[in-house]
């Protein structure tokens, strides 16, 4: 209860430039192995495995574990 009343308080006295801002990035984006090495799973199942096959294709991809399955990797635009 607390950290909600404290989000929403950092939210409005940040303006609403700001609250785009946290909206847009989720913190969860794995770009690299070690990243990947992070979540539960093992290489060959799990969020891990996906992660990992996700980073490792030729043109340049990340993953997003809070995503549906199935658009949890994405290009990677150099943006969240």
């Amino acid at each position: 209860m607390i950290r909600i009343a404290l989000a929403a308080f950092v939210f409005a006295a940040a303006g609403e430039g700001a609250g785009v801002a946290l909206a847009h990035s989720t913190g969860h984006e794995s770009r690299t192995a070690a990243e990947c090495e992070k979540l539960p799973g093992t290489a060959k199942k799990g969020e891990r495995a996906g992660c990992l096959r996700c980073v490792a294709r030729k043109a340049k991809h990340h993953w997003h574990p809070d995503y549906a399955p199935g658009k949890r990797c994405r290009p990677d635009n150099d943006k969240p």
